[in-house]
């Protein structure tokens, strides 16, 4: 028996794939709340990993998510992402040098997204990273270390500038 609002949730998504020219690598793990929205251009791969975005989360145009080679990306609900922002969640291994970097694997971490998050434009975020709830995080940073909660971080590598008291 076929679970028609399955069916139509899946049609629905590779229409909005289609209709944005956006990208999904085959055999990925992705989870997207029906909600989620995203621009033209959007590259999503999780073969190896996985990625899972919660509602009212918009994602701008060009915005990568890549989980190819294991660890996982959560984007919480009620987040914005800016244009051409990158997660990844993979390294390569260097340790012998002389070696081709190719040849030598990966290591992965997870990156965690905090609610109401807005990531600016041309942003990276690296693996093993954490930006807790409501916090921004300035165009063109790189992000290398945790964000704590109510933050916001610029700069390359990315650094708290200041804090915001809830209220």
């Amino acid at each position: 028996m076929i679970n028609i609002y399955e069916y139509f949730s899946k049609l629905t998504f590779k229409l909005r794939i289609f209709t944005t020219r956006s990208y999904v690598s085959s055999n990925s793990k992705i989870k997207f709340h029906r909600s989620v929205r995203f621009d033209r251009w959007c590259y999503f791969t999780a073969r190896g990993g996985e990625i899972f975005i919660e509602e009212n989360t918009f994602l701008n145009t060009q915005v990568i998510l890549n989980a190819d080679v294991g660890g996982k990306i959560f984007i919480s609900k009620n987040c914005i992402i800016g244009p051409r922002v990158i997660f990844r969640t993979a390294n390569h291994n260097f340790e012998n040098i002389s070696k081709s970097k190719k040849g030598q694997g990966h290591t992965y971490k997870e990156i965690h997204v905090g609610k109401n998050v807005w990531i600016g434009a041309n942003v990276t975020v690296l693996p093993g990273v954490s930006i807790g709830d409501n916090s921004v995080i300035g165009a063109g940073a790189v992000v290398t270390k945790n964000v704590p909660e109510n933050c916001l971080a610029v700069g390359v590598p990315a650094v708290v500038k200041k804090n915001y008291t809830k209220k």
